[in-house]
């Protein structure tokens, strides 16, 4: 979907609309059927984010908590033509519409009882959700869902990384919550990472759309819909988020032990690798961290790591115990000591 049509559906949907861009709207629909394909689907998942944003907002108490568990079709069928005063109608019968596949709100009742999973840094774990969902949980991750799903809600909070493997279920979308950052899906694979402590959450697809929501001018908006080998990257703290296509296996493959960085900063590298191998990594300068580096590793040990990361770097590391100092090779401290 081209941005253009996607921000001429948003502004359907929120009935802030032009006439002009009514015009170009119904245009994209007449073009191809599969537009008007999208076109719901997107309305749909706007929806169900409208409506998980519109609950009480007691749950972020309980997840505060829980962060400190963590060890360190047809054309015909649609037209959108006419006056504004047709657009009002027009969209709040299509709001009731779909929201009455979706009850009053994706999750206005939340359940008491919550299932909590933590993991340490250097372990993994698989979850199977109460819809037969399918979740790889990272280490130094925390995830919290309901120990039932009920007919009109799917939903988990993430702080950390985890891979998804949705069921799908058009009549009830599944939402991943992390933070200000809300995802949105109906049935779909993906991968998000997002910890707390990195103000970053990035979303990459493998199968399916996605739909990413975040507080834009302090309101919170879909600012993307993701489709396969996509991927958005958004600053938590300057709300500035950048999109990006991506290889959505390679980034997702941690979840078998392989460990994938396209000129990825050391920094962020150090920080993968403490969550996957329960390490500390340390740098003696903090710019160190900012070089960039393209690399891979599959099943191997920190020690292997460590040496590969300094042959390419071209900077020190030397480990003790379970840390691991990064410096530059000029100063005290050498090459890779064991």
């Amino acid at each position: 979907m081209e941005d253009q049509s996607y921000r001429l559906i948003v502004e359907y949907f929120e009935r802030t609309i032009s006439d002009e861009g009514l015009v170009k709207l119904q245009e994209w629909l007449d073009e191809d059927i599969e537009n008007l394909s999208q076109f719901s689907e997107t309305i749909r998942i706007l929806e169900a984010a409208k409506s998980y944003h519109n609950r009480p907002v007691d749950a972020d108490k309980v997840w505060a908590n829980v962060q400190s568990k963590i060890n360190n079709n047809k054309k015909h069928h649609l037209r959108i033509i006419g006056s504004r005063k047709w657009l009002t109608y027009a969209a709040a019968c299509l709001l009731v519409a779909f929201t009455g596949w979706f009850g009053y709100s994706l999750l206005f009742n939340r359940p008491a009882e919550l299932q909590i999973v933590s993991n340490a840094n250097g372990k993994k774990s698989k979850i199977t959700l109460p819809d037969g969902s399918v979740v790889y949980l990272a280490g130094g991750s925390s995830m919290k869902f309901s120990k039932a799903f009920t007919e009109r809600e799917r939903a988990v909070y993430l702080d950390g990384e985890a891979f998804f493997d949705v069921v799908h279920n058009k009549q009830r979308p599944f939402v991943v919550k992390s933070g200000e950052i809300t995802t949105v899906v109906l049935g779909t694979s993906f991968n998000v990472n997002a910890y707390s402590k990195l103000n970053k959450v990035m979303v990459t697809v493998r199968t399916g759309k996605v739909g990413v929501m975040a507080a834009v001018n302090g309101k919170q908006q879909l600012v993307k819909y993701l489709l396969p080998n996509e991927q958005i990257s958004i600053n938590t703290q300057s709300d500035i988020y950048a999109f990006n296509k991506a290889d959505a296996a390679g980034i997702s493959a941690w979840i078998n032990n392989e460990l994938s960085y396209y000129n990825t900063s050391l920094k962020d590298i150090a920080s993968s690798v403490e969550h996957h191998y329960g390490v500390v990594i340390e740098f003696t300068e903090p710019e160190l961290g900012d070089v960039k580096l393209t690399t891979s590793f599959t099943n191997e040990s920190i020690d292997d790591i460590a040496e590969t990361l300094s042959a390419i770097s071209g900077l020190a590391c030397t480990q003790k115990g379970d840390h691991i100092f990064i410096s530059n090779p000029n100063q005290k401290g050498g090459k890779i000591m064991r």
